[in-house]
């Protein structure tokens, strides 16, 4: 098969376009497309002072590496949360290495004594993927605004925001997918803008695009993912995919086309300052402050899981993974 553009051996066939690229084009056609979204939604500027959601994984190491080499200023910022993320820590500062561009590294584990995610899950009695939801969320932006950054990006692609589609549609969740856009706006003076540049690209594109460009990644997902129900919808999205090529792109374009102006209400949610920290929130303490609370509060009445699941034996178990 030859590429499209100059008639050399293609590497990559992309169904859903018709096209083949060779190495030199298909890395082309990827950055324009990085570039179209950020033209198109207008995510942000060559000025502003971007941060980069880095985990370790193909989507962020890609967009980290994509918006350096067209200009932007950007920086990365990987949140250590355990135990479980030493080996993509290692990752992470290759990658810095290998693109020059400067990674900050946050330990979240200060915070609570030392205790990574899945033992804090242990003492709340939440799963431990909505434990490490809140403070991501919760340190992304408040590294941001105290550090002087204008815009945080994620690296979700089009298979992600299709699939979060997708599923929420099978089950009407309409204030989650009524939301959905490739921007959202600052609402307040202490959170920013957040953005995702790779809202046009799929996930086999973005593998190839680190691949071809020996861009540092961590292929292993994380060990608690196991069994997500986005998981499974995304594989049957998959499957479509393979029998109508551009479903994805034609099912989430569409809804940003034709529905979404429609199921889009501005939320005029009032927001207050977290009574702990200062940063936004609807309640009187945020829920990260809350979550710090149960942790500081299992430590002060001695709080032992060995038996009944708390700290002891979360420590047990982290010991463990030491990756």
């Amino acid at each position: 098969m030859k590429c499209k553009k100059c008639s050399n051996q293609a590497v990559i066939h992309l169904r859903a376009h018709n096209v083949a690229f060779c190495k030199e084009h298909f890395i082309e056609f990827f950055e324009k497309r990085v570039q179209k979204a950020i033209n198109d939604f207008k995510m942000f500027q060559k000025e502003d002072k971007i941060l980069v959601a880095v985990s370790s994984g193909k989507d962020s190491s890609a967009v980290l590496y994509a918006l350096k080499k067209l200009g932007y200023n950007v920086e990365g910022l990987f949140l250590k949360m355990g135990r479980h993320t030493n080996a993509a820590e290692r990752v992470v500062k290759s990658l810095q290495e290998s693109i020059g561009v400067p990674i900050n590294i946050y330990d979240t584990t200060q915070h609570f004594h030392g205790l990574g995610t899945s033992e804090i899950a242990s003492i709340v009695r939440r799963p431990v993927c909505s434990i490490c939801g809140i403070v991501r969320r919760y340190w992304m932006n408040r590294f941001a605004v105290e550090n002087g950054f204008s815009v945080l990006v994620t690296g979700h692609n089009l298979d992600d925001e299709a699939t979060f589609l997708f599923g929420n549609i099978l089950n009407w969740q309409v204030e989650y997918f009524a939301r959905q856009w490739p921007v959202l706006e600052k609402t307040h003076e202490k959170f920013v803008r957040k953005a995702k540049p790779l809202i046009y690209v799929t996930e086999r594109e973005t593998y190839a695009y680190v691949f071809l460009n020996n861009i540092p990644f961590m292929e292993q997902k994380c060990p608690f993912a196991k069994g997500a129900t986005s998981s499974n919808y995304k594989k049957y999205l998959n499957l479509i995919e393979s029998e109508q090529p551009g479903a994805k792109h034609r099912l989430l374009f569409g809804y940003f086309d034709n529905l979404r102006d429609i199921v889009y209400k501005e939320q005029k949610i009032e927001l207050k300052e977290c009574s702990v920290c200062g940063f936004p929130t609807t309640e009187e303490k945020c829920q990260y402050c809350r979550l710090e609370e149960r942790v500081e509060n299992s430590f002060k009445i001695g709080f032992d899981n060995s038996e009944n699941g708390g700290i002891a034996g979360a420590k047990d178990d982290e010991s463990k993974k030491e990756a």
